[in-house]
This record gives C-alpha cells, structure tokens and sequence, in this order.
C-alpha cells in the first residue's frame, strides 16, 4: 500500500494506526468477539476455508478486509471510499477507532463534494 501526500488525495497527517492491533483496546473495535483469542482465518487458492473456522473470526477477517480495501481506494483518490473510510475510522469497523482521522477523511469526501445524506452519517 502506497502512501502519497500529494494534493488532497493523500494520507492526513495524523499516524496511522494499524488494523491488526491485538491491543486490550478491543472494545473500542467492531467486530467479531474480541473476548477469545484470535483465530487465524486460512483460505485456498479458490477462496474456501482451508479448516473449520468460527463464524465470528471469518466476519471479523471479512470486516478487515473491507477496511483495508476502502483505506487504499481512499487512498487513490475515491471520494466515495473516503467517506467510508472516514466512518469506518469513526465508529473503529475493521480498525482501531481513530476519530481525528475519520473526521479527516470525511471533511476531505465533503470537500469534494460528496454528500452522504442518510447513508452512513450526515456529513
């Protein structure tokens, strides 16, 4: 993943925090029981569990990988996912939640002209 500062398509300034942190923060993470370990969530070549999995680790694989692909559209420029992004890093979907961050992107979808009237959050 390529961060770029370049004009308004660029990462906010704030550090980033990481979507895999096992911290004892998880309540402050949606998604998935945070109560139990981590299971790790395997597939194969053609997208099936490679063992049995609880229902709960693969939603919370699934979250975060939403997460990480919004984060790299927004990255890219698109206005749509930086709004979701924005959200995401409010409401910590598929990541640490990061406030500052997610009021960052959403400002930055707003000043693009993307409106979110009833969709995630009014903007």
């Amino acid at each position: 993943m390529k961060n770029t500062s370049a004009g308004d398509g660029g990462a906010p300034s704030s550090s980033r925090k990481s979507h895999n942190s096992n911290s004892n923060n998880s309540s402050k993470r949606k998604g998935g029981d945070k109560a139990t370990k981590e299971v790790p969530v395997v597939y194969s070549h053609d997208g099936r569990l490679m063992a049995p999995t609880p229902l709960g680790a693969v939603v919370d694989d699934a979250v975060k990988r939403w997460y990480m692909e919004a984060e790299r559209d927004a990255m890219r420029g698109d206005v749509k996912a930086m709004a979701l992004l924005g959200q995401m890093l409010m409401e910590g979907y598929g990541c640490d939640v990061d406030v500052e961050r997610g009021r960052q992107f959403a400002e930055r979808a707003r000043r693009r002209g993307y409106r979110m009237e009833r969709v995630y959050c009014e903007i």
